[in-house]
């Protein structure tokens, strides 16, 4: 029961807090944007989502969620994209920062959760 949320939570969890561990100086002063950017795709899935519902595009499972909905979405639906959307935007900014400063992208998020990993495998 609640697969649909403990997938969520898993993968897009994971990833946010992974980044927000890593990258929080440089992501701090960028949260308005990040709320701006959830609260825009909150708005856009409680208007597609409907419509996508009433196509039969896709349903959910009773079974395997809350059954709460807002505006036909369900309540997974909405912590996903709030997820995906810090996860997604998160990964630009940090990224886009390092392009400015001239850093090697790849090689710079690896190396600073090694060294997140390393302190606290240590302490």
């Amino acid at each position: 029961m609640f697969s649909y949320l403990i997938t969520i939570l898993i993968f897009a969890g994971v990833a946010v807090l992974i980044e927000w561990t890593c990258a929080f100086k440089k992501l701090k002063r960028y949260t308005k944007i990040i709320g701006v950017i959830v609260v825009i795709g909150i708005v856009g899935t409680l208007i597609a989502e409907p419509v996508a519902l009433n196509w039969r595009v896709w349903a959910y499972s009773p079974e395997k969620s809350f059954g709460i909905y807002i505006f036909g979405a369900a309540i997974e639906t909405l912590i996903y994209v709030v997820f995906i959307s810090i996860a997604i935007y998160s990964a630009t900014l940090i990224w886009s920062n390092y392009e400015e400063d001239k850093k090697p992208l790849v090689k710079t998020t690896i190396d600073k959760i090694k060294t997140k990993f390393w302190k606290w495998h240590h302490k």
